[in-house]
Order: C-alpha cells, then sequence, then structure tokens
C-alpha cells in the first residue's frame, strides 16, 4: 500500500509540473472611457526584455485571457490595444476620398483607442512566474 501511495504522489507531481516552457497565463478586464471595451478588440503583449513570447488575445465582455500554453515568459512587456468601431467608412490611401480604395464602400474601421494606448503605447506590465499575472487596464 505505501508503494502505491509513493507511486501515485509521484505520478500527480510530475502531471502537476508539466508544461516546463516557463510560460504563465495572463488575464484581466479593460475599459475605455469608463465604458466595457468593445468585443472584438484586441490587446496584445510585445516583451521588452527578449523573452521570446508575444501574445495577443480578443477581448470579449471586456476580459481577456491567454491561457498558459499560449502564455508569456516573465519579464517585462509593452502593451497595446486596438477597437474598430466597425462603421466608420475610411479611405486608407487618402482620408479626404470616398471610403475604400477607388471609392468603394469597404469598412475600415476608425481605431476607437487612444494613440497613448495604441500602437505608441508606453504602457508596461511585468510578468512574474507563479503568477497570478491579471493586468487592468482603464483606458481615459
Amino acid at each position: 500500500m505505501p508503494r502505491l501511495f509513493i507511486a501515485l504522489a509521484s505520478a500527480l507531481v510530475v502531471v502537476g509540473c508539466g508544461g516546463g516552457d516557463g510560460k504563465e497565463a495572463v488575464s484581466g478586464s479593460i475599459t475605455l472611457k469608463a465604458k466595457t471595451f468593445p468585443d472584438g478588440g484586441l490587446v496584445t503583449f510585445e516583451p521588452l526584455e527578449n523573452q521570446g513570447t508575444a501574445a495577443p488575445s480578443v477581448v470579449s465582455g471586456g476580459k481577456y485571457d491567454i491561457p498558459r500554453e499560449n502564455g508569456l515568459k516573465p519579464g517585462r512587456y509593452r502593451v497595446w490595444m486596438t477597437a474598430g468601431d466597425g462603421r466608420t467608412a475610411v479611405n486608407p490611401v487618402s482620408a479626404d476620398q470616398p471610403p475604400g480604395p477607388g471609392g468603394g464602400a469597404n469598412i475600415v474601421s476608425k481605431d476607437l483607442v487612444p494613440a497613448a494606448w495604441g500602437r505608441e503605447s508606453k504602457q508596461e506590465v511585468t510578468v512574474k512566474a507563479g503568477g497570478p499575472n491579471m493586468f487592468d487596464f482603464n483606458i481615459p
């Protein structure tokens, strides 16, 4: 009986330590102008310390979740977001021209996220080994 207990305990330790790739789950919530961040928007984590991991996550209900298997290695990350309004007709080549290249009805969404939180973001977080790595963002 003790041998069986030791074997089962050893198996649980091996299963519990699975992965071994050093990645961490990351999650949190985002608000934009005190409202829930638009569904389908993206939050992206870009490594600042050569971690070799970067991850985007689609936002739903104002929340995002990057599971451990797709997660981030510990270290500092630049964080930026984007969320289109889904209805603004914009000509991506020339804003003074009708929508779409050649004036068609193509929709190229206007980004609702201010530049300071978008691709020009200077927002940073530090992912820690063993977590929890929950980061909430309130975009003014």
